[in-house]
């Protein structure tokens, strides 16, 4: 089966991002550099590489995926066969973004979100840090057309689908991260609009040993709190204007032992 194994956002300041995602969670650097109009540093938990973008201008072809300012890019799923993958996404109605001879080829899903694949070992697993990347979430307005293209092409499996906070989420995995399609009841839900207007990427979560803790060293940090206390899913506002949540330990394997 594919693996998710990178998230990308978009934000003005590089360092200032940088620093928070240093000192709030430990995430760590490992490259920088620039291509494609855009300067990427690379971090990491050890599992997932996660790229902070700034880009020369907002008129760049790509930093217009997602219309202008910080927002969660896209996400890279890491597949063993390019050309089949590549086939499976247009058949099941994706489209391919990016020159197909691209080492990260950008697609964009039938729900309207971005993502690319790479190869097997383009990003490798590195040394763990205790809080750990678990979650990644879209907003979408037909849960059902997306649950099958990320069936169809990339093998992710259901896992439970459930209502709260005027959401449907249909929770996938794709063996190591819960992946959620989010289907809101209206769009004009504070939630729902927390990343923007129709379809994208809304959040993306990491587990932490303490959420109380956590939600501190955030709001020191510059980070603003959205949710309310005492929330699973603890949402925040990273001061890049990006949107993530903290969730307690083993929040996504009790979900899975639910379902079974």
């Amino acid at each position: 089966m594919s693996r998710i194994v990178h998230i990308a956002i978009k934000v003005d300041d590089l360092e200032k991002s940088t620093k928070f995602y240093e000192d709030v969670f430990g995430i760590y650097q490992t490259k920088t550099g620039h291509a494609r109009g855009h300067t990427s540093r690379h971090m990491t938990d050890g599992n997932i590489d996660f790229a902070i973008m700034v880009y020369d201008s907002e008129d760049e072809k790509e930093a217009r995926l997602i219309g202008k300012g910080p927002g969660i890019h896209h996400y890279g799923v890491e597949v063993e066969d390019r050309e089949a993958t590549m086939k499976k996404i247009e058949e099941n109605g994706g489209k391919i973004f990016s020159d197909r001879g691209e080492g990260a080829l950008k697609f964009q899903a039938p729900d309207g979100n971005y993502g690319e694949i790479v190869a097997v070992g383009r990003y490798k697993t590195k040394e763990k840090i205790p809080n750990k990347i678990v979650h990644l979430a879209l907003k979408v307005d037909d849960l059902e057309k997306a649950r099958k293209f990320y069936e169809n092409v990339f093998g992710f499996k259901h896992v439970i689908t459930e209502k709260s906070r005027k959401h449907t989420s249909c929770h996938m995995s794709d063996g190591f991260l819960d992946f959620a399609l989010m289907q809101y009841d209206a769009e004009d839900k504070d939630e729902s609009r927390w990343a923007g207007d129709g379809p994208r990427i809304h959040h993306w979560g990491i587990e932490v040993p303490d959420q109380a803790a956590f939600a501190e060293k955030i709001k020191t940090a510059g980070g603003t709190i959205l949710s309310k206390p005492g929330e699973g899913a603890l949402k925040f506002r990273s001061p890049d204007g990006t949107l993530a949540e903290i969730v307690k330990e083993g929040r996504y394997e009790e979900k899975k032992q639910r379902a079974s």
